[in-house]
């Protein structure tokens, strides 16, 4: 039976690693001779040449190659069950990967700015993305938390909704539509529609809502480019209402009034449910749902 210790696969991956038995020492915070006996040890426990040493050059055999890759896997292991108990016993430490919708940006930018002040420790990666990336991601588990619009029903995920997410339609100040107390969707089919590209969430669910799909001569994929192709007359746009916030306290563009409109959906943070969140996820997630 080949038996071998922490100690040995730690100064072994080192060495391969590094190629250099004085690199390894200093890493390890060992000395040299310490390094170079446990891969003695290690090397007679599995009765065969791990390293091939010729001058400064160090390589693995064949079989030391095997061995390196083993000790990757138990390595990361190791080191992920090491940062889990850190977290657990720090609960401001961790890091946290998050991909979220391009309506929820603003949003959970705040929500992170807040949420970082109460967890110094902590670091984060945010991606700001389209709903195909988004179902990538997810069915990927590729990210720690997914903030988004209505999520997908053909993967198994794990969903809480936390915000409602009002679409509205706007328009240029001076739109004539803005004349009416209220304007049928037919209207809609007369006027220039500035939409998100197709199988964006937002179209998706505007177009069930009202039961018809938007012909649109203008396609574009970013809402702050949505906003200022209305501002600039170029037609009617459909936003979440929480993007436009200021511009319409400040009369930059108007709301409309349009049958079946506003459309109230959710905001959704949602992990694939294969995935264990970490302390921190876990945190964020509550606080996502608690300060909504």
């Amino acid at each position: 039976m080949i038996n071998y210790t922490l100690k040995q696969l730690y100064s072994f991956e080192a060495v391969v690693r590094l190629k250099s038995y004085t690199k390894a020492s200093i890493e390890l915070n060992i000395t040299q001779p310490a390094v170079y006996m446990q891969i003695q040890q290690l090397t007679q426990n599995i009765g065969s040449d791990l390293l091939n040493v010729k001058g400064k050059t160090i390589t693995s055999t064949f079989i030391g190659n095997k061995l390196y890759q083993t000790c990757l896997e138990v390595i990361d292991k190791l080191e992920q069950t090491r940062l889990d108990i850190e977290q657990t016993l720090d609960p401001k430490a961790g890091h946290l990967q998050i991909a979220v919708a391009t309506t929820t940006n603003s949003f959970v930018s705040r929500a992170l700015a807040k949420f970082k002040k109460e967890h110094p420790k902590m670091t984060f990666f945010l991606e700001v993305t389209n709903r195909k990336t988004l179902l990538e991601k997810l069915n990927n588990n590729e990210r720690d938390l997914v903030i988004m619009g209505e999520p997908p029903s053909d993967i198994p995920l794990v969903t809480q909704p936390f915000m409602e997410n009002p679409l509205i339609a706007i328009a240029h100040p001076e739109h004539p539509l803005l004349k009416n107390k209220r304007n049928s969707i037919k209207a809609l089919a007369q006027e220039a529609l500035i939409t998100r590209e197709q199988g964006s969430g937002t179209r998706t669910t505007i177009e069930r809502i009202i039961g018809m799909r938007l012909n649109s001569d203008i396609e574009i994929n970013s809402n702050e480019a949505i906003i200022q192709a209305v501002q600039a007359g170029l037609g009617i746009g459909f936003v979440s209402k929480h993007t436009v916030k200021l511009e319409l306290e400040n009369n930059v563009i108007k709301q409309l009034n349009i049958d079946k409109f506003p459309i109230t959906r959710h905001w959704y943070i949602v992990h694939n449910s294969k995935n264990k969140l970490s302390p921190i996820a876990e945190r964020f997630k509550r606080f996502i749902v608690e300060n909504s």
